[in-house]
């Protein structure tokens, strides 16, 4: 999640005088740029932006700022074979039991962030995730042996075919288009195998206590489709959107095991975000931005004046879950989906308030990677 979080911690303790200075100075310079810098893409009649694609609305939004400074920098967060390290690295050399393929979708964050910044190392560190992922695709376009099978998978079909997709929207298209047609067939065939039936009903049946799951599955089933022009996969991503709409609660809560999470609830505002850029003509658009602005009203109610997110009573992160991930440490906020989701949305509806919000939250983390940097 960015590039890959390489700041996670338990617990955090803020400095209240050098968190202040740090928000005081992301807001000043928030009120420059917004003096200097038009941010009013032309916008539709429900007041929502009409003609931008995903790289549009992330150029013209703090993302690349925040979350893209190097995005070359993937490279020493794999192996020389292109391996996430970690779980999947310690497996391929035989000092592991598990790997996962959702460990190999950072490549996403290097796809996109390179060609925003027009760094084709980054793009190609990037793809070498994606290469190592697809060396242990099985015939029925399952991933030999990954644990969490379904869910794993659905975050790797999102991060291909979005990065593809981004790709197919850029200047590198041509550069790039053998590499294209290559994954193309290959993400149908993993987004095919998580459509048969009997792997479709226990996935969904596993992603049932998870809203935010929906959503991931929408993404992942929905740009695949878009991709590769496969309506079956389209039409059940719209299923799963639906269905995420139902379970949003009155106040704005996305449930995640029966309660709130305020670090879930953005991962899936912004998989719901993405979604929504590739489908702008659905019917279901309006539905889809009324449930991402209740989301992001509550997400603010539990942002701190230090920009740092409050988890107390989260059902899974760093509150009473302390649930470990895929590497068997304890999960922490996902700052960087917190981020992009309000700046996201400071985009594509025209919406100022969101990108104060994001930056405050930008500050908070870096108060966190400071403090942090300082007891290593």
């Amino acid at each position: 999640m960015a590039i890959i979080e390489l700041f996670k911690i338990k617990s955090v303790k803020i400095m209240p005088s050098v968190c202040a200075l740090l928000i005081f100075i992301a807001l000043t310079s928030y009120l420059v740029m917004a003096r200097t810098k038009d941010v009013n893409p032309q916008k539709s009649s429900e007041n929502h932006i009409s003609d931008y694609n995903e790289l549009d609305i992330e150029r013209n939004s703090i993302i690349p700022e925040i979350l893209y400074k190097k995005p070359s920098g993937i490279i020493k967060s794999m192996s020389e074979d292109g391996a996430a390290l970690g779980v999947n690295s310690n497996w391929e050399k035989g000092l592991g039991n598990k790997w996962y393929i959702e460990e190999q979708r950072y490549g996403e964050d290097a796809v996109v962030g390179g060609i925003i910044k027009g760094d084709t190392k980054a793009i190609d560190a990037g793809l070498k995730m994606f290469n190592w992922g697809f060396k242990h695709q099985g015939n029925d376009g399952s991933f030999l042996g990954t644990s969490d099978a379904f869910h794993s998978t659905s975050f790797f079909v999102e991060a291909v075919s979005r990065s593809i997709l981004c790709l197919e929207e850029s200047n590198f298209k041509e550069k790039y288009k053998d590499r294209i047609n290559y994954y193309i067939p290959l993400v149908h065939k993993a987004a095919k195998w998580m459509m048969e039936p009997d792997v479709l009903s226990k996935g969904l049946r596993n992603d049932a206590p998870y809203t935010h799951r929906k959503y991931l599955d929408a993404a992942a089933l929905g740009l695949a489709g878009k991709l590769t022009n496969d309506n079956k996969l389209t039409e059940e991503s719209r299923k799963l959107i639906k269905d995420g709409i139902k379970l949003q609660l009155k106040n704005g809560v996305n449930p995640e095991k029966g309660g709130y999470d305020s670090s879930y609830q953005m991962v899936g505002v912004v998989y719901a975000e993405r979604w929504l850029v590739y489908f702008k003509n659905d019917p279901l658009k309006p539905d889809v931005e009324n449930m991402i602005e209740k989301a992001l009203k509550w997400e603010e109610s539990r942002i701190l004046k230090s920009g740092v997110i409050d988890t107390s009573g989260n059902t899974r992160v760093e509150g009473q879950g302390k649930e470990k991930g895929p590497n068997d440490t304890v999960k922490t906020v996902s700052y960087s989906f917190v981020v992009r989701g309000f700046a996201f949305w400071a985009v594509y509806d025209h919406d100022k308030h969101s990108e104060l919000v994001a930056r405050k939250v930008a500050s908070g983390w870096d108060c966190i990677k400071k403090r942090k940097a300082k007891h290593i």
